[in-house]
């Protein structure tokens, strides 16, 4: 990050002091202080700044650094979290598209039983009858029989 960015952000973010890193200096020849931005770009970033910064009456230089000083590292993950958001939403259309088939599956296989029931009560009709009509060709062929031997002893006795 070019420092003039550096500074833009130093300068419209509000921060407040964590506590004091040893090993690195403003240009003030002080001890930066770690802070924490509390800006609507960089919630909660940590940063390196001028610990006289922000304190009335007080002269401070305009040292500003990231702490994390990664932002490479953070793009990389805002796109993988871009990524990972993505393929979420693509795991929750394809949730509701198998609920859908699952919904119309349900529908079918519904629509399937109350067939094989009307199949089946057909199929009992279809029984009944062709039992009927066997009953019905044997009385048939009684009354025929029957008949005959009539229409037989008629000739024979007359």
């Amino acid at each position: 990050m070019s420092s003039s960015s550096s500074l833009s952000s130093s300068m419209s973010s509000s921060s407040f002091p964590k506590r004091t890193l040893g090993q690195t200096h403003c240009f003030c020849k002080v001890d930066a202080t770690l802070k924490y931005s509390s800006t609507r770009r960089n919630p909660g970033r940590p940063f390196l700044g001028c610990p006289k910064y922000n304190t009335e009456g007080l002269p401070y230089c305009k040292f500003f650094k990231w702490a994390d000083g990664n932002e490479e590292i953070e793009f990389r993950l805002q796109e993988r979290n871009n990524e990972l958001l993505r393929k979420e939403n693509e795991l929750e259309k394809m949730m509701d598209d198998v609920e859908k088939t699952k919904t119309e599956l349900r529908k079918r296989v519904d629509e399937i039983e109350k067939r094989e029931l009307v199949v089946s009560n057909r199929e009992k009709e279809l029984l009944e009858q062709q039992t009927e009509m066997r009953r019905g060709r044997i009385l048939l062929r009684l009354y025929w029989g029957f008949l005959f031997v009539v229409v037989c002893y008629l000739v024979v006795f007359k």
